[in-house]
């Protein structure tokens, strides 16, 4: 099962949310309404949002007579870190009312926005430029709700514990 190349993996899971739902006809307010979850999470998760709740994917999944399958698939080799010009233009969607074209002065607030409303390239990216303590002081400060805040302190505890080989 897991002797696949990488290039195979299967498409996104809100792609996959969305093809199954259109598949049988339904509109997201009924598929919203057999799953007990909103129009709104669903579309979100149709359209890229890859924060997702396992208790409603399992809703979902239900709802949508599909097996539900998580699986931990490891990373390709991060290379190079990109330059400040290529992150930038990979940014630049979330910072409409912004310049990025030089760095700001203050990451932690560049960083906040992309923890909230990245999605999950723009935040590896942002995430490889700056690194996991720039991240840190990013969750800590004032804008960051307490989901995406537990969530990341969630993330990096793990990688610390990674790092200094914690539980090997």
């Amino acid at each position: 099962m897991y002797d696949k190349p990488l290039l195979e993996q299967p498409a996104p899971i809100g792609q996959q949310i969305r093809r199954l739902r259109q598949g049988r006809g339904w509109t997201l307010a009924e598929l919203a309404r057999l799953a007990a979850t909103s129009g709104p999470t669903l579309h979100r998760y149709e359209n890229g949002w890859d924060r997702f709740e396992l208790v409603t994917l399992r809703k979902i999944a239900a709802a949508l007579g599909a097996r539900l399958d998580v699986r931990f698939v490891p990373r390709p080799v991060v290379g190079p870190k990109a330059s400040w010009k290529s992150l930038a233009k990979l940014l630049s969607p979330l910072f409409w009312d912004q310049d990025l074209s030089d760095r700001p002065e203050h990451t932690d607030w560049v960083l906040g926005r992309v923890l909230v409303f990245g999605n999950r390239e723009q935040v590896a990216a942002a995430r490889s430029y700056f690194g996991d303590d720039a991240i840190r002081r990013a969750v800590d400060r004032r804008g960051i709700d307490g989901r995406t805040r537990n969530y990341w302190n969630l993330i990096l505890a793990g990688a610390r514990d990674a790092s200094e080989g914690v539980g090997s």
